[in-house]
């Protein structure tokens, strides 16, 4: 039986000021045992004391901070361990950098890749080498003819380069438990309060219950909940078909067979992008007005201006409505290709990426920064687990400009959006082109 994990949301009712006051102040200060377990476990020197994570959590008990903040011993230890979790996921991240980076570095012969590779799995070797301790090498690398010295100070150089900081980005959520954390009585969710043995009430819009950790998410009158839950995935009788497809800024999805959804969802975007751009020059403009005033010691028309012109609410609020309609726009363009394309199987390109050791190019940065690409990936990848479709991906290499007839290299054309061959004469959108490519090379090397 095939199952696949999907977060879901309940909604509170609207709730009172006392208990969102609370609820504010316990977001805040879980965010503050967040913010202080990465300041002092995100370095090199706490890399052993990560794994399985006892060490940093009897630390953070004996501390005394969560006497200081007055924060319920449930919902603390769960901030600890979010951000250990946290932690240990960025130098997960980090050792997969070092091992493109060593795998992209033309100085290395393959006993030194080797070497790398080994003393990255290792987690005690490599926080040993860090820190500069004494360590016991494993017994592959042992008769290995590389020059530790110089790959060992290559690893330091690159993780101190690399590592980088943890920060909490949000103050508007925490992590509860059941039982100890969150319980029902009477159709009520009650979650644990200040006090020992007194718990604050939730009423909620629905009666489902949830019997795992849950994501409580703090709005303005109410609170959202975030749970996973586990399915099964069933394929739909007769989806039996194969489909080969471009993710796009233009239009969503583009397949080979010249089927498109999604179509012009780059004037949702582009729009929004022009509509934001208007509204950054003019609160520009307004923010050089009230520094000018600071600097003339005007505070009173520094204050209204900053009132008056530089409020984050409507901003913000004017952005999350663009992107719900845009993502909104995007699922139906999905669930109408599913519904009637009938795929088995949907094969896809990896993420473009590049420079050497897999870095993306600031150009490339910029446009991935406006587009939903990632989004679409994301929900493409949700959506096939839900119905039991394999989703295969393949590089992207050689789809773009190569014509999908004849082979040879082609031109864009119409501003970014047309593709022509001068070889053969073919005139095709782009995005039908590389679809058709993406089709070419899965059949050629993977059929």
């Amino acid at each position: 039986m095939t199952t696949y994990t999907k977060n879901v949301r309940q909604y509170s009712q609207k709730l009172s000021p006392d208990t969102m006051d609370f609820l504010r102040w316990l977001a805040k200060s879980y965010a503050k045992v967040k913010k202080t377990t990465y300041e002092r476990y995100s370095g090199i020197g706490s890399l052993g004391k990560l794994t399985p994570g006892y060490t940093a959590l009897n630390e953070m008990r004996v501390s005394g901070m969560r006497q200081k903040l007055g924060i319920p011993v449930v919902y603390y230890e769960l901030a600890i361990l979010d951000a250990l979790t946290a932690i240990k996921s960025r130098w997960g991240i980090l050792r997969d950098t070092l091992k493109r980076l060593a795998a992209f570095n033309e100085n290395f012969s393959k006993e030194d890749r080797m070497y790398i590779y080994t003393i990255l799995k290792w987690g005690s070797v490599y926080a040993a080498i860090l820190q500069c301790k004494d360590y016991e090498e494993p017994n592959i690398v042992k008769n290995l003819q590389v020059d530790k010295r110089r790959l060992n100070n290559w690893l330091r150089r690159q993780t101190r380069n690399r590592l980088g900081k943890i920060r909490v980005i949000k103050e508007d959520g925490f992590t509860i438990s059941p039982k100890a954390g969150y319980s029902y009585k009477n159709g009520v969710m009650r979650i644990a309060g200040r006090e020992p043995r007194k718990r604050v009430e939730i009423p909620l819009r629905d009666n489902r219950q949830f019997s795992r950790q849950l994501h409580i998410e703090v709005k303005e009158d109410y609170i959202i909940l975030t749970a996973p839950v586990t399915k099964e995935a069933i394929l739909p009788e007769g989806w039996t078909n194969e489909i080969y497809v471009h993710i796009g800024n233009i239009d969503a999805l583009t397949l080979s067979n010249g089927h498109v959804y999604g179509e012009g969802l780059n004037k949702l975007t582009d729009a929004e992008t022009e509509r934001l751009d208007r509204k950054n020059r003019l609160r520009s403009r307004y923010r050089n007005r009230e520094r000018e005033a600071i600097a003339e010691g005007k505070t009173d028309k520094a204050v209204a201006i900053s009132a008056n012109n530089l409020g984050a609410k409507k901003y913000q609020r004017q952005k999350e409505r663009s992107r719900v309609k845009t993502e909104n726009f995007i699922n139906a363009a999905l669930n109408k290709m599913l519904a009637e394309e009938k795929p088995c199987r949907v094969v896809i390109t990896y993420p473009v990426k590049v420079g050497k050791g897999g870095k993306i190019a600031k150009t490339a940065k910029r446009k991935l920064a406006r587009s939903f690409r990632g989004f679409i990936r994301d929900r493409l990848q949700e959506k096939c687990e839900e119905c039991s479709i394999e989703v295969v991906k393949i590089p992207s290499k050689d789809t773009r400009l190569v014509c999908s007839v004849c082979g040879e290299t082609g031109k864009i054309m119409g501003g970014g959006s047309c593709f022509k061959c001068q070889q053969c004469g073919y005139d095709a959108t782009l995005s039908l082109n590389e679809a058709k490519n993406i089709e070419k090379k899965y059949r050629i090397k993977y059929g």
